[in-house]
């Protein structure tokens, strides 16, 4: 925690100013430091054992515009007035000066107005010995509400810096200070260990479970704080990561011990507002035993363990230094990535989407390939991961649907075919409210019918947000282009989401269509999405297809479309284009 000043006033003791982001704040006002204010105003203790009495006058015409001047939020402030006694002492007056602080700053904690607040404490009025009122007390007593205030103002900022408000725990902030303190202690046996914390929420469960992201995080937090020893101190990170700092380690060993057990701990449902939950967090460790670096540094040690363990779906890494090379390695290959997309390096590929039962290439899904001299194979999921984790998603995206508007209209106008080109969008294009004015523009640039251009995305994207993706798509399909549904089946509710959104075809995955012949339960599961499909008015898509086998099915269940290595592999541009003028279709080969 941070340091905070002394003080006889801790908000925390009154159970009805519960706070839920400083009950720690105590502010620095002890009977000296009254004096020392008083002296200032040319009052001295014996001045406040006069009497006392409220200005009703003043209290009448606040009452009037209680609703304009918010009166009503200060219902503390008013008792704490009405209460004060008529007469007190040295010691009674602290007392009562420490109560109706505290009142005023429960107020100021429910929304209450500092400058209606000064005006109702004016009420409060100390009479000298012929009776008069001291203005110099009211002075007094303006100052000391106006100090509380400032005191809590600072408490609150210097708290927002240091500590994450849905949890109270330290934030990254104050985890690199502290590892800073104890990477610097001067004693070369002193180690400390670091564990990073990545919760692993998946996106369908965090769409589903959005209301409740900050009680998730607050119910892990509470299952890992079970098993931590007391050196051991628990930050908020990111808001999917957590820190673990251990100030003393005996061997190296022991990280990994506190992983495994909380490993263990999360093998058990998390249990929140009648739903059950089961997360399976990963673990990234960093100990001062192999890492001697600054505070920094020995984060980013923690990151790249942890990073490790995701990419490799382990649940605990610990780090060394080869670790350090693999990510370097990486690191090159994210900013090959990046400058291969600046430089216009990286191609579109067509792969072939035959019509049944005439068997005519009508379509074609568009593919992304980079064809480097020094990086090989790197798969297109890897090139779009990076671009968009880059932040050069929009940039990606632009060039994407210009391209295939661009080769449409060459495939039109130079090779007079008519050719729908299917692209596929990502979550983050699908909440991008731009996009539908982006494909309009390259549609209008470029010339084409908008049906040519297929717009192909998943179930599990959509349900990320639903109402903003909604909100796009209804968009697209406005400017006349068509949609085709991935992944169906994966998600939740898909016959609902089917029948309800503007969706012309249905791509059933290869992973279910490439054993059809020979799994009864692929062929099952094909013959029912199929069946669902057709009810809908849906036309249906069979990825996958490699075989004359497969194939004979596939007409047998009235497929609309078929794409797969039976009809052609993804192909550059230049050469799908002759493939065009040359394709027939195979011919089937009969077993005597």
């Amino acid at each position: 925690m941070v340091d905070t000043p002394r003080s006889n006033i801790d908000i925390s003791e009154n159970p009805s100013f519960a706070p839920t982001h400083h009950q720690d704040f105590v502010m620095e006002l002890d009977p000296h430091h009254i004096l020392s204010i008083m002296s200032a105003y040319g009052l001295k203790a014996a001045d406040i054992t006069r009497s006392y009495g409220l200005n009703q006058n003043v209290l009448e015409h606040l009452s009037k515009d209680m609703q304009v001047n918010g009166l009503y939020l200060l219902e503390n402030l008013s008792h704490a007035l009405v209460i004060w006694p008529s007469e007190l002492n040295w010691p009674q007056f602290n007392q009562q000066l420490h109560l109706l602080l505290l009142a005023w700053l429960n107020d100021y904690k429910n929304g209450a107005s500092l400058d209606v607040a000064l005006q109702l404490v004016s009420c409060l009025e100390l009479h000298t010995e012929d009776g008069a009122v001291n203005p110099k007390f009211q002075f007094l007593m303006l100052h000391l509400l106006a100090k509380a205030t400032n005191q809590l103002d600072q408490y609150k900022n210097n708290f927002i810096q240091n500590f994450d408000i849905e949890t109270n725990l330290p934030n990254h902030h104050l985890m690199i200070n502290y590892l800073d303190q104890h990477l610097h202690t001067g004693d070369a046996n002193h180690h400390i260990g670091l564990i990073l914390v990545n919760l692993h929420m998946n996106f369908d469960e965090a769409a589903r479970l959005k209301a409740m992201a900050s009680s998730l995080v607050v119910t892990a937090m509470r299952r890992i704080k079970e098993h931590l020893s007391d050196d051991a101190m628990l930050f908020r990170v990111t808001p999917s990561e957590l820190g673990i700092l251990i100030s003393h380690m005996n061997f190296p060993a022991q990280l990994n011990l506190i992983a495994s057990r909380l490993v263990h701990a999360f093998e058990s449902a998390l249990l929140m507002e009648n739903i059950t939950l089961i997360l399976k967090p990963y673990f990234g460790c960093v100990s001062s035993f192999s890492s001697k670096s600054n505070a920094v540094t020995f984060y980013e040690h923690g990151k790249l363990a942890l990073h490790h363990a995701m990419s490799k779906n382990y649940q605990i890494e610990v780090y060394d230094q080869h670790l350090t090379a693999s990510f370097s390695n990486i690191y090159k290959l994210d900013e090959a990535i990046i400058e291969a997309l600046q430089q216009n390096e990286l191609e579109i590929y067509l792969q072939p989407i035959i019509t049944l039962p005439d068997e005519i290439c009508a379509n074609a899904e568009i593919l992304l390939r980079w064809n480097s001299e020094e990086w090989k194979l790197v798969s297109a999921i890897r090139l779009i991961d990076t671009i968009y984790k880059k932040g050069f998603g929009k940039v990606f995206i632009r060039w994407l649907i210009n391209t295939a508007c661009q080769q449409i209209s060459e495939l039109i106008i130079t090779h007079e075919r008519s050719i729908s080109l299917t692209i596929n969008l990502s979550v983050t294009d699908l909440l991008d409210a731009d996009l539908p004015e982006l494909l309009a523009q390259s549609i209008a640039l470029w010339e084409i019918p908008a049906e040519n251009l297929i717009i192909e995305i998943t179930e599990s994207d959509i349900m990320i947000d639903e109402q903003k993706t909604a909100i796009v798509i209804d968009q697209i399909v406005l400017l006349g282009c068509k949609l085709a549904l991935d992944d169906f089946g994966t998600g939740y509710s898909s016959m609902a989401r089917l029948r309800n959104m503007p969706i012309d075809l249905v791509k059933i995955d290869q992973s279910f269509v490439r054993n059809i012949a020979h799994s009864p339960e692929d062929l099952e599961i094909v013959q029912s999405v199929v069946k669902l499909a057709h009810s809908l008015g849906k036309q249906i898509v069979a990825e996958g297809v490699e075989d004359q086998a497969c194939l004979d099915i596939l007409k047998e269940l009235k497929c609309e479309k078929i794409q797969g290595y039976y009809y052609g592999k993804p192909m550059p541009a230049s050469e799908f284009t002759q493939w065009l003028h040359t394709f027939s279709p195979p011919q089937p080969v009969f077993s005597e």
